[in-house]
C-alpha cells in the first residue's frame, strides 16, 4: 500500500486486518505524488502499480512518468479523456519500446463498455465469421452512489481544459482512436436528444460517461487494427487474414434504455440541467456545496445495496446484417466496490497472466493501451471469476453458446 500520509495507510490497513489478518503483513510505502523521486523509489519495488487518485491532470502525472521510466505496469480509474490523449502522445512511444503497458480507464469508466463491446466483436469474428458494423450499450437498472472525487475531476477539466480542447472531446469520437493510427470514419457522438434504437427495441436517453466510453471503445479498435496491420508486416498472420478487429466502419452508441420516449425525454431534460449547472460558475459553486466533497462517497450500507447492467447488441458488417445479444452486470455498487473490483483484476491480469497475455496475437503488448486491447479475453475471464457477468444471449433466433435461445432486449430486466 503506498500513499502520502503513513498514519492513515496504517489505519486503513488495521481496518483490512479485521477483515482478513494477513493484511497485517502488507508493507507501507510513503511518497507524494507531487515528488518524482519519492513517487520512483515506490514505483521501482513493484511490477505493477494501480492508482486512484484523482483529479489525474493534477496529480497523476508523477506517477505515470515514474512508471515508465521504471518499467512498471500502471493502471487507474480515470475518466479525464483530454488527459488520456496527452498521455498517449507523451508515453505511448517510450512505454512500446520498454515493453510497459499504461492502461488508463480501468474502472466502471470504461470496462463494461469497452470489454463489453469486445466480447461481442469477438464472437461475431469467431462463431459467425464477421465483423461488426455498429454496437450498442444501453444502460439499464443501477444502484449506486456518487463520488466527490469524480465531480472534482468533471469540474477541473471543465476549469482547465482549454474551449477547442472541449469542443473536440464533445465531437469527436476518434479523439483517442487517431492517435494510434485508425482513420476517422462515419461514427459520431450519441448526442444529448431521445432515440429510438431499433434492433434493441427501446427507447433512449444521454448517458453522462458516453463521452468517455466511446472514445475508449474506438481507441480499442484502433489498437486492435494496429496489432492487425503489425502482425501482417512482420508475416505472423495467415495470407489473406485481416487479423482482428471491430470492423472497417465500426460505430459505437452508448445511451440509458428508457423503455419511452417520455422518459427519454426526462433523460434528456435532466442531462441538460447538470451540464448547465456544471458549466455555469456560480450554479456550480452552489451545487458543490450540497452534493459530496473530493474523497466522500456512499456508505458501505449503500455499497452493498448497489447493483448495475448493461445490455449489449450489435450488427454484424454483413450484407444482410444479424443482431447479436448480450449483456454485462454486477450485483455491487458500479463507481466504488465495481470499481475497484475492475482495477484489482486489471492488475492481476498484468502482474500474473503476462504469458497468456503475450500468447494472444490480437493483443497489443506495450505501450498507453486501453483494457480491451491489452488485456481482452484473459481480464474477461477474471472478471467472470470475480463475480461480473458478460454474457452472450444469442443471434436472433439463433442459439448462443449455452444453448439458450436468444430472447429480445427488455429495457429495464433486472440482472
Amino acid at each position: 500500500m503506498a500513499g502520502r500520509d503513513s498514519k492513515k495507510l496504517e489505519q486503513v490497513r488495521s481496518e483490512l486486518s479485521r477483515i482478513n489478518p494477513a493484511c497485517n503483513d502488507v508493507p507501507i510505502l510513503t511518497a507524494d505524488a507531487r515528488d518524482p523521486p519519492s513517487v520512483g523509489s515506490v514505483v521501482a519495488q513493484t511490477e505493477v502499480v494501480l492508482s486512484t487518485v484523482g483529479p489525474f491532470a493534477r496529480y497523476g502525472d508523477a506517477l505515470v512518468d515514474q512508471a515508465v521510466e521504471q518499467g512498471t505496469h500502471y493502471a487507474d480509474i480515470t475518466g479525464e479523456i483530454p488527459w488520456v490523449k496527452r498521455s498517449v502522445q507523451k508515453h505511448h512511444s517510450a512505454a512500446a519500446a520498454k515493453g510497459v503497458k499504461v492502461l488508463h480507464c480501468c474502472g466502471y469508466d470504461s470496462v463494461p463498455s469497452d470489454l463489453g463491446t469486445f466480447m461481442m466483436a469477438d464472437y461475431c469474428r469467431d462463431k459467425l465469421g464477421c465483423g461488426v458494423s455498429q454496437a450498442y450499450t444501453l444502460v439499464g437498472p443501477s444502484n449506486g452512489g456518487f463520488s466527490g472525487g469524480t465531480l472534482e475531476s468533471a469540474v477541473n477539466i471543465l476549469t482547465s481544459e482549454s474551449s477547442s480542447e472541449l469542443a473536440a472531446v464533445n465531437s469527436d469520437q476518434y479523439y483517442l482512436a487517431t492517435l494510434h493510427g485508425l482513420p476517422r470514419g462515419s461514427d459520431k457522438p450519441a448526442g444529448i436528444l431521445p432515440r429510438y434504437v431499433g434492433p434493441a427495441g427501446t427507447w433512449a436517453g444521454p448517458f453522462v460517461m458516453e463521452g468517455v466510453n466511446a472514445k475508449i471503445v474506438q481507441a480499442s479498435n484502433a489498437l486492435f487494427a494496429a496489432r492487425a496491420a503489425e502482425q501482417q508486416q512482420q508475416g505472423a498472420a495467415a495470407p489473406g487474414k485481416e487479423g482482428f478487429r471491430y470492423g472497417k466502419d465500426f460505430k459505437y452508441y452508448e445511451a440509458i434504455a428508457t423503455g419511452s420516449m417520455m422518459v427519454a425525454g426526462l433523460v434528456t431534460a435532466a442531462t441538460a440541467m447538470i451540464g448547465a449547472v456544471l458549466m455555469v460558475p456560480p450554479l456550480r459553486t452552489l451545487a458543490r456545496r450540497y452534493l459530496p466533497a473530493p474523497g466522500e462517497g456512499p456508505s458501505e450500507e449503500a455499497r452493498k445495496k448497489g447493483y448495475w447492467r448493461h445490455d449489449l447488441v450489435a450488427l454484424t458488417d454483413e450484407a444482410q446484417p444479424r443482431v447479436v445479444r448480450g449483456f454485462c452486470g454486477d450485483k455491487r455498487d458500479p463507481g466504488y466496490w465495481s470499481t475497484s473490483r475492475m482495477l484489482l483484476e486489471v492488475g492481476l491480469c498484468l502482474a500474473l497472466e503476462g504469458a497468456r497475455l503475450a500468447a494472444d496475437p490480437r493483443l497489443a503488448q506495450a505501450g498507453v493501451l486501453t483494457p480491451a486491447a491489452a488485456c481482452g479475453p484473459v481480464l474477461l475471464e477474471r472478471l467472470r471469476a470475480a463475480g461480473f457477468s458478460f454474457e452472450i444471449t444469442g443471434v436472433d433466433g439463433e442459439k448462443a453458446g449455452n444453448g439458450k435461445v436468444a430472447e429480445p432486449v427488455t429495457a429495464g430486466a433486472a440482472n
